[in-house]
Formats: structure tokens, C-alpha cells, sequence
């Protein structure tokens, strides 16, 4: 079984200005001047050795550990008689295609992507760590500035993101993402029958890649979105997630995560 991330750095950690005791119609947010981690499980309810997997990944959390948790549920295994109602084929598409620039063309459950890559041999605490504490340590190669808004059953999106230098630029691009937290399904067929799931950090929604092209200010480049929330999504537990990542090594080059409502 995986490791638990047990590094506990706040210091990269970015300021929100949501923070409050109740739900708030605006959210901002920057990242900070240190490399923020992204953690990528790639699961499935149909799948029987994932709900360990699951279980520890629910212990991630971006305040505590200084990682962005995301939970990328795929279809491949809807087959064996239990359809996986987080699953989408653009997440396994995903998990194909940083599989690839791996030059591996094999892909499976429960896998951890940690910064774009397969963590399969290197999911002891310790390692872990030491990865996290490293990408912390080094000066990101992008700043992420998020601001959103509630508006009825949507959220309006503005991110701004500033390179450091023209060479990440080439290949770097934006995703935007929305997951939620205390998700719950009573699996009746499959692996898994007769099992009750509880999930974390499910990404509900990927948006990008967004190519990132210099604003009319400067090296500042602006991707805006409107986003739709189904009205069975908890807005109590989502979390608004902004990553840049190198599409053609796969590398993270920053990340922050923004709860739509603080605790």
C-alpha cells in the first residue's frame, strides 16, 4: 500500500482572500514563491484493489501537506458490470497521454502521478518528503493568480499566469479544474459489490489545456472560463484547482487549489 504524505510545509501555501466562516460569492487567490506539488489518482469504483488506494488519498490534503490532491476517476472498467458515475474518458485520455511522454504505453489502477510522473517505485513517506520538500525548494516557473466568482448555478473564472521565461512558455499550458469531497456511492455490482465508496478530491470537471500567449500588459497571460455546477454538486465541499503544466514532458510547473467555501 502507498505511503502517506506526511510533510507538513505551509509556507507554500498561497494567501486567500476567501477565507471566512461562510460561503463567499468571490474567490482570489495567488500562488506563492515556492513549487506547490500535484498528486494525480487515477481510479475506478469498478476496480477492487483501489479502495485502499482511495482511502489514503483522502488523507492528502493541500493546507496540511502542500500538495494539490486530484482524484481522476476512468471508465475502462465500467465493462465489468459496475459503471463508475465520476468516470469520464477524457480522465483516462489523460492518464494515457502522460503515460506516453513516459514512452510507456501502459496504464492501470489505482496509479499516482506525482509532478506528471509515475510514482509506482517511490511511495514510501520518506521519498515522498523529500520530493515534496525539493519541488518546494526550487523557485516556481509560474505564478498563478485565481479569481473567481458565484453567479446562480455557474462560476466565473479568471486566471492569470506569468512565465518565467520564454522557453516554459512554449510548452506550457493551463488546466482548470473542479473537485469535491465527501462523495459517497453503494457499489452493487462489479469487484466492488456490496461495498460502500467514499471518495475524495474527485475532479468533476478538467478544463484546458489553455495554451498561454502574452497579454496586452505584458508576460501575463489571462484564461477566462464559465463554469456550470450541477446542482447535486456540494458547493460546501468543492475546491477550485489551477495547475500549468508542460505538455511536452508532463512536468508541473506550479499549482494551487482554492476552497469554494472555508471552514
Amino acid at each position: 500500500m502507498l505511503g502517506i504524505f506526511s510533510c507538513a510545509s505551509t509556507a507554500s501555501m498561497a494567501s486567500m482572500a476567501s477565507m471566512a466562516s461562510t460561503c463567499q460569492q468571490n474567490l482570489q487567490a495567488e500562488s506563492g514563491n515556492k513549487t506547490v506539488s500535484l498528486a494525480e489518482l487515477y481510479t475506478s469504483e469498478g476496480c477492487d484493489s483501489c479502495p485502499p488506494t482511495d482511502k489514503w488519498f483522502s488523507t492528502i490534503s493541500y493546507k496540511k501537506s502542500g500538495v494539490v490532491p486530484l482524484a481522476f476517476h476512468v471508465d475502462y472498467w465500467d465493462y465489468i458490470g459496475w459503471k463508475d458515475r465520476f468516470g469520464k474518458p477524457s480522465f483516462a485520455d489523460r492518464q494515457r497521454t502522460l503515460v506516453g511522454l513516459q514512452s510507456s504505453r501502459t496504464v492501470y489502477t489505482p496509479q499516482i502521478m506525482f509532478n506528471g510522473k509515475d510514482a509506482r517505485g517511490n511511495t514510501s513517506d520518506a521519498r515522498f518528503d523529500s520530493d515534496i520538500r525539493e519541488l518546494a525548494g526550487k523557485k516556481p516557473a509560474a505564478n498563478i493568480n485565481f479569481r473567481g466568482q458565484f453567479v446562480a448555478d455557474t462560476i466565473e473564472v479568471a486566471v492569470g499566469v506569468n512565465l518565467a521565461d520564454e522557453p516554459s512558455r512554449k510548452d506550457a499550458a493551463l488546466y482548470i479544474a473542479v473537485s469535491e469531497n465527501n462523495l459517497v456511492s453503494r457499489v452493487t455490482a462489479g469487484e466492488n459489490k456490496g461495498v460502500s465508496l467514499k471518495h475524495d478530491h474527485v475532479v468533476r470537471e478538467l478544463n484546458g489545456p489553455f495554451q498561454l500567449s502574452p497579454g496586452v500588459n505584458g508576460s501575463t497571460a489571462e484564461i477566462k472560463r464559465v463554469i456550470s455546477i450541477p446542482k447535486e454538486w456540494k458547493r460546501d465541499d468543492m475546491n477550485l484547482v489551477a495547475f500549468v503544466q508542460n505538455t511536452r514532458s508532463g512536468e508541473i510547473l506550479q499549482a494551487i487549489s482554492i476552497p469554494a467555501c472555508a471552514p
